[in-house]
């Protein structure tokens, strides 16, 4: 029952982030739908349970992405454990907590991907990613990011009130 549920919002997300999202990127970065939910498992599900979905979710964005291998898959998994070992320490309500929270996120995002393209394939990524495209990239998420974790809390009382199974895989 619950991989159905994570396979259908995988598919979901992964619909949205490769057709739609470009239509609503902003200074040529997109929002980064998939981080969002590995920060949203992180801080929501019970355990290391984020750890794992955020595994899951960078290795299939590095499988559909056609880059390197790995990337999406150690930042997503590092997201994932790092939410999910402070969830308890963090106050993860309102607006302007999940906001910083995202944000870190995104930049931490942001970096390992410069990093590994910069030092490992030499790609010829200018320093100045690090500012504008960055900047934008993660107060994007961070904006956007807390309306959409309304909206998967919203998905989830409802899979709580449809299936109570569920129960025991949420906080």
């Amino acid at each position: 029952m619950v991989i159905g549920i994570f396979t259908v919002v995988f598919i979901l997300l992964f619909s949205l982030q490769t057709s739609l999202m470009s239509y609503f990127s902003v200074g040529g970065v997109t929002l980064d739908l998939a981080l969002i939910l590995a920060v949203y498992c992180g801080v929501l599900l019970k355990g290391d349970r984020g750890i794992w979905v955020g595994f899951a979710i960078g290795l299939v964005q590095d499988c559909l992405s056609g880059s390197l291998l790995g990337v999406n898959t150690l930042s997503k998994s590092v997201i994932g454990f790092t939410f999910s070992t402070l969830k308890d320490k963090l106050m993860v309500v309102g607006f302007v907590p999940i906001s910083v929270i995202l944000l870190a996120a995104s930049f931490f995002d942001g970096l390992v991907y410069y990093l590994t393209m910069t030092a490992l394939l030499k790609a010829p990524i200018p320093f100045s990613f690090l500012f504008k495209p960055l900047l934008i990239y993660a107060m994007y998420n961070a904006l956007v990011g807390p309306i959409l974790f309304f909206f998967m809390n919203w998905g989830k009382q409802w899979a709580l009130r449809k299936f109570p199974l569920l129960e025991g895989y949420t906080q």
